[in-house]
């Protein structure tokens, strides 16, 4: 991923910063960093604890090594006791990871080396730091920009990749100063041990690789856990209204290769034991822990569906609840934990326990607690679940050793909780749910409001001062917090690369208040934070899902054919190649040269996808006979049809759902077809006008309405490798990248053509 050119900037304060000199433990001194003579204060998500400035810069180089202290090359036993993965990764696992990214961003192929001895443009990873001292929390570090070098120096392992992951973003914003930082000191360290994201991959098939990306883009902004739900289905009436309960969606994503559990797993997408070892051995190298939740005993219709006897045999209750009160489901839960159980690193599992029926309290939490028992008896690991206790009234108390994620106060109320001794995590809704195409929670998060508004410790956002409704921030049960993304609306609803976007634009105002709190957001507009924090995450190393190709214009690629080939007139050569006999004909019709491609015959480009805003256009001449489903364009996103299996008509498909249009192109006539995404909605053009607007019908019982889709451009291939490409002429293919409407439509028609329809 190349690097924008926007100029960065330091933090626009010239409030005092209280620092300390990485290399030594000496007393923190204080330096204004509005002083000339000092560097300020680097910008950085999340901001930067405290710095004191040096004089000079240093700048990497092609000498430059990432070095690493032989004393702890291989991590020290602080790391295991720190972490909720056992085994977690070391200071070589670090250095490879940063190595990779140094590379994408700056071109420069560091050395990583073991060595005592690091040089003057060398970087130097450490351990060692105080363990004693409770500010630095066990994952902050003390960095050091200076002549001699750059230093950096943790209680931790973690602690010294989190230095890391503020060199690389200082690295990112000084692109347009050759890579040149600012020589100065940093003592870095979080307000709060647990920065989580919480991941629905339950109710929409999405593939490892996509997993791997969230969890990349949240450790660039020092996210430390990652909560992957693996079983879900949308919300259900109770059965006596929903008789066909059964056949609704659900999903359950771990697939085990012992036949008593593989019939659970979803066809669409499931993930193996090995898939899953070699994900966790990824994660750990990003400073990632990974919390299981397999959610019991409601949301279990990928359970009650194959065993309709398991659910709460009564009309007025949902087919998705297991009856705690059968000894057979009791039998179950122990059975899939000690299944699947063993395949997580983590010393933490979730078990759900949210939503279930009000009238059996007492049942659900002696569940609750026999499952902690169970569990903890089984792997030594500490059970958490989502908070319940308020809509499960009862005698039974829950033990004060799960840890609770509140997420809504029908459920549970926070502060009573940790009253009685509970830890908590703040995922309170809906400050910090991301739902999709919802209309009760936000559909892109609110980062402003989240940044000016929002802390770990406000549970009541409109409330801040109620400390019946909020806690101190100091509380020591409060975990941490983060933020949830649900997909409620199942598959269709939205795609992977929309839920990327989403993520990436929630995840830095949260990562300043999980880890600084107010200290920056209280003294730096968020007008000035937020263009340098939407240059950070649109240039994360490792990321493909952001699908905005590098552009010098508005037109992203421009194809005329008119010198005989798939030169791109746009400026960014983005050349297509002709394969399986494509070939460029001359032929008249006021289209001068076009492509001619038969089913097996496509043209590929390099580029893979766009995301909105964008427009892609051509002309089109089909031949009379057409296979089912003739491709159009296509990528690993998705791809636009000229036809479908059951009618002649523009289809779009996406992530395995199909999308249908009214639009029919007739055979052995030139035609204009093209599509445009704005942000809100897919328009397509036909003839350079606008003829549809893509739909998707939410089927949901509470919903049952169309909905506008917003779709990713394919523009991998035009036509298909897989031999079913549209046979006949294409012509004036281009993409914007920028939205286009009709009367722009019709001037970008006539460009690629002197005969119009």
């Amino acid at each position: 991923m190349g690097v924008v050119n926007v100029m960065a900037t330091p933090v626009p304060s010239k409030t005092e910063y209280t620092s300390v000199d990485a290399s030594s433990n000496n007393s923190p001194s204080t330096t204004s960093s509005g002083d000339c003579k000092v560097q300020p204060t680097p910008f950085v998500i999340p901001s930067l604890q405290q710095w004191d400035g040096g004089k000079g810069e240093w700048k990497i180089s092609k000498n430059t090594r990432l070095v690493i202290d032989p004393k702890y090359a291989k991590g020290i036993s602080l790391d295991s006791e720190h972490s909720v993965m056992v085994n977690p990764a070391n200071l070589q696992d670090y250095a490879a990871t940063f190595k990779a990214e140094i590379k994408e961003v700056t071109g420069l192929d560091v050395t990583v080396v073991v060595d005592s001895k690091p040089k003057k443009d060398d970087i130097f990873l450490t351990l060692g730091a105080d363990a004693k001292d409770s500010s630095l929390n066990q994952e902050g570090y003390l960095l050091d920009i200076g002549k001699k070098g750059v230093t950096v120096q943790a209680v931790t392992s973690r602690g010294a990749f989190w230095g890391t992951r503020t060199l690389l973003q200082m690295l990112i914003l000084a692109d347009e100063n050759d890579f040149a930082l600012p020589q100065g000191s940093a003592r870095d360290y979080p307000n709060y041990n647990e920065r989580l994201t919480m991941h629905d991959i339950a109710r929409k098939p999405v593939p490892l690789s996509d997993i791997k990306e969230y969890a990349t883009m949240t450790s660039f902004f020092k996210y430390n856990t990652q909560q992957l739900h693996f079983n879900d289905n949308p919300g259900l009436q109770t059965k006596k209204l929903m008789p066909d309960w059964q056949t609704k969606y659900s999903g359950f994503r771990l697939k085990s290769d012992n036949e008593k559990f593989a019939k659970y797993a979803n066809a669409d997408a499931s993930y193996t034991k090995q898939e899953m070892r070699e994900y966790q051995d990824f994660i750990k190298t990003h400073g990632v822990d990974l919390i299981p939740e397999i959610d019991l005993p409601a949301h279990s219709l990928a359970f009650t569906k194959h065993h309709p006897e398991w659910s709460i045999q009564s009309d007025t209750v949902r087919g998705d609840w297991l009856d705690l009160g059968n000894p057979e489901v009791q039998q179950f839960t122990k059975d899939l934990w000690t299944e699947f159980g063993g395949w997580f690193d983590a010393k933490h599992l979730s078990i759900g326990a949210d939503e279930y029926d009000a009238t059996k309290g007492d049942l659900a939490r002696a569940f609750v607690n026999d499952m902690h028992d169970f569990i903890a008896a089984k792997f030594n690991k500490t059970v958490r679940m989502w908070g319940s206790d308020t809509q499960l009234p009862g005698t039974i108390d829950i033990d004060t050793d799960i840890l609770t994620v509140h997420w809504d106060w029908t459920y549970s109320n926070p502060v009573d909780l940790i009253k009685r001794g509970h830890k908590v995590t703040n995922l309170n809704a809906p400050d910090c749910y991301l739902v999709p195409r919802s209309q009760s929670y936000e559909d892109f998060i609110d980062e402003q409001k989240v940044y000016e508004l929002w802390e770990p410790w406000v549970f009541d956002i409109l409330d801040r001062a109620n400390a019946s409704r909020n806690v101190d921030p100091n509380e020591p049960l409060l975990a941490g917090g983060g933020f949830a993304n649900w997909i409620d609306f199942l598959s269709e609803s939205v795609t992977r690369v929309e839920i990327y976007d989403r993520l990436s634009k929630a995840a830095g105002a949260y990562a300043e208040k999980l880890w600084t709190g107010a200290k920056n957001s209280d003294k730096v507009a968020y007008e000035h934070w937020a263009p340098l924090a939407k240059k950070l995450r649109e240039n994360i190393p490792g990321i493909t899902l952001d699908r905005r190709p590098e552009s010098k214009g508005q037109f992203l690629v421009s194809y005329d054919f008119e010198d005989g080939s798939v030169k791109d007139d746009s400026g960014n050569n983005y050349d297509g190649k002709l394969n399986n006999g494509a070939k460029v004909v001359d032929i008249g019709e006021g289209h001068g040269k076009a492509v001619q491609l038969t089913a097996d015959s496509f043209i590929t480009t390099p580029l893979e996808s766009i995301r909105y805003p964008y427009a892609i256009g051509m002309w089109v001449k089909p031949n009379g006979e057409q296979k089912a489903d003739a491709v159009l364009l296509e990528s690993g996103d998705g791809k636009v049809l000229i036809s479908n299996s059951t009618s002649p008509t523009i289809t779009f498909e996406q992530d395995g759902n199909r999308y249908n249009t009214q639009i029919v192109l007739p055979p052995n006539t030139w035609s204009h077809i093209a599509f445009s995404a704005d942000g809100t909605k897919t328009s397509v053009f036909y003839n350079m006008r606008r003829q549809a607007i893509v739909h998707y019908f939410n089927p949901r019982w509470d919903q049952l309405r169309n909905e506008t889709m917003l779709l990713t451009g394919p523009i991998n291939t035009i036509g298909s490798k897989s031999g079913n490409s549209v046979d006949g002429l294409i012509d004036g293919f281009f993409v914007l990248n920028r939205a286009s409407y009709g009367g722009e439509m019709a001037f970008l028609g006539k460009h690629y053509a002197n005969a119009l329809p």
